[in-house]
C-alpha cells in the first residue's frame, strides 16, 4: 500500500514521487529537464511514480484512487500524472497503444486535476494526447520524455495547439488504416478495451496508436543507420533521402497545421491585451506571429511550400513560449527544435551528424537519438527538388536550411527581416 502522507510531502517538497522500483522510468537528464520546466514556469504538475500491485488486486483504476487519496489528504492543486497499470510485451511487433517504459513496457496513466492549470480548469484530454500521441510517427512518448514534453507545453502555454494536431494526425491514421484494411477503425488495448467508446477517467491516457506527424503525413520519411565511433566521439551517420509516399495531400494537411497555429497565436495575443506592454518578450510575441502570417499566401486556396509551412510552425510555437514569458514578466529564450526534424519539437543536447561527406553538431530529439542508436529509422524533414527527394538542411532554401529552423541558429526572427520577409 502506498503511504499518501509520505507521497503528500515529496510533491509539497519536490512536486514529484519517485516510489520504489519506479527510479529507472525517467532519467536524470529528463527529471532535471521536467524539474526546470515546473520551477520556471510555475506549472502546478505532479508526478506520482509508484508500482501498482502485481496481482492486479488495485485493479485498472488503482492510480485514480490513489491521486485522489493523495489529494484528499492534502496534496496540492494542479495536474496529477499517475499509473494505473504496467503491461509487458514480447518484442514481437505488438502494437503499442500506450507510454513506454526504457524496458519496453507499456503504461495505462492516471491523470487527474483539481484546480486551474494554465488557466484551463480541464487539461486531462490534452494531457492524454500529448503522452500518447506526441512522439514521432504517431507513436505514444516514452514516460520520461512524455512528461517532459507536457511540462514544456504547459510552460509554453501550447499544450491545446499541440494535442490538437494529434488527434487531427490521429484521426487522418485511423481513417487510412480503415481505407486499406477494409475493416473499423476500433483498435483493442490489453485490457480488453476499444476505442470505439467513450474512454473514461478510469482508463486515463488510454488512446488510440497511431497518427502521422506533420513530417509523415507530408510523406517523407527517412532512414536511420547504426552509429560509430568517430575521432572518440559518437557520430550518427544519417541516410540518403527516400520519398515513399503520396505528398499531396500531406502538404495540404500541413498548411492547414500551419495556418491552424498561427491564428491560434493571434487570437491568444489579442486575448492577452498586452499593448502597453514594453516587455522584450511581447515584442518577440507579436515579431514572431507577424513573420509566421507573412510565410502563408493570404488566399487560404493557394499552394504553401511545405518548408514555410513549418517555418511558420515553428515561429508559432516560439511565440506562443514569448507571449506566455511576457505574461509572467519574465525574458523570452526560444526553445531549440529537433534538427533533424522540427516538427518533433525540442531537441536536447548536441549530437554530432553526418552524410555525404557533412559534419554537424545539432540538437536531436531523444526520439530520434534513439532511433539512430538502435539502427531504427527516425523521420527526417525532407522535401523534393527538382524531382529528387532531399534533407531539407541540404536545399537552398533559407533560412531553414542553414539555421536548421533554429536548430542551429536560433535568430530566426532577424535572418527573416534581413532577408525574405524584408
Amino acid at each position: 500500500m502506498a503511504d499518501v502522507d509520505a507521497i503528500v510531502e515529496d510533491l509539497t517538497s519536490t512536486g514529484m514521487h519517485l516510489g520504489p522500483g519506479t527510479e529507472a522510468w525517467v532519467s536524470a537528464e529528463q527529471l532535471a529537464a521536467y524539474r526546470q520546466a515546473v520551477r520556471d514556469a510555475d506549472v502546478p504538475l505532479h508526478l506520482v511514480l509508484t508500482q501498482p500491485p502485481e496481482d492486479g488486486a488495485g485493479g485498472i483504476s488503482w492510480g485514480d484512487d490513489l491521486l485522489v487519496r493523495i489529494h484528499d489528504a492534502g496534496g496540492p492543486d494542479g495536474l496529477y500524472i499517475g499509473v494505473n497499470n504496467v503491461w509487458s510485451f514480447a518484442d514481437d511487433g505488438t502494437p503499442v497503444h500506450y507510454p513506454t517504459l526504457p524496458d519496453g513496457s507499456q503504461l495505462n496513466l492516471a491523470l487527474q486535476q483539481w484546480g486551474p492549470v494554465g488557466g484551463r480548469t480541464d487539461v486531462v484530454r490534452d494531457a492524454e494526447a500529448v503522452l500518447t500521441q506526441g512522439g514521432p510517427g504517431g507513436t505514444p512518448l516514452e514516460l520520461g520524455e512524455g512528461v517532459v514534453e507536457l511540462a514544456d507545453q504547459l510552460a509554453a502555454g501550447t499544450l491545446a495547439s499541440a494535442a490538437n494536431a494529434a488527434r487531427e494526425a490521429g484521426q487522418a491514421r485511423r481513417e487510412q488504416e480503415a481505407g486499406t484494411s477494409g475493416e473499423g477503425t476500433a483498435t483493442s488495448y490489453p485490457d480488453g478495451s476499444d476505442d470505439a467508446g467513450g474512454g473514461g477517467g478510469a482508463l486515463a491516457g488510454v488512446l488510440a496508436l497511431g497518427l502521422l506527424v506533420a513530417a509523415v503525413v507530408l510523406g517523407l520519411r527517412a532512414l536511420g543507420r547504426r552509429a560509430r565511433a568517430r575521432a572518440g566521439a559518437a557520430t550518427f551517420a544519417l541516410p540518403d533521402s527516400v520519398l515513399d509516399r503520396v505528398r499531396e495531400a500531406g502538404d495540404a494537411e500541413l498548411a492547414r497545421r500551419a495556418r491552424g497555429d498561427v491564428l491560434a497565436l493571434g487570437e491568444r495575443i489579442d486575448d492577452a491585451d498586452l499593448g502597453g506592454s514594453g516587455a522584450a518578450a511581447w515584442t518577440a510575441a507579436l515579431d514572431h506571429y507577424d513573420l509566421a502570417g507573412r510565410l502563408l499566401p493570404t488566399d487560404p486556396a493557394a499552394d504553401v511550400d511545405p518548408l514555410d509551412a513549418v517555418g511558420a510552425i515553428v515561429l508559432a510555437r516560439r511565440g506562443e513560449e514569448a507571449l506566455a514569458a511576457a505574461r509572467k514578466s519574465r525574458p523570452f529564450e526560444p526553445s531549440t527544435p529537433c534538427f533533424l526534424n522540427p516538427l518533433h519539437g525540442r531537441g536536447t543536447r548536441d549530437h554530432a551528424l553526418e552524410h555525404a561527406g557533412r559534419r554537424v553538431r545539432a540538437p536531436i530529439c531523444s526520439a530520434c537519438r534513439r532511433d539512430l542508436q538502435a539502427d531504427r529509422r527516425p523521420d527526417i524533414l525532407d522535401v523534393v527538388v527538382r524531382g529528387r527527394p532531399e534533407h531539407y538542411f541540404e536545399t537552398d532554401r533559407e533560412p531553414w536550411a542553414s539555421t536548421g529552423f533554429g536548430a542551429l541558429e536560433p535568430d530566426l526572427v532577424t535572418r527573416l527581416q534581413r532577408g525574405r520577409l524584408r
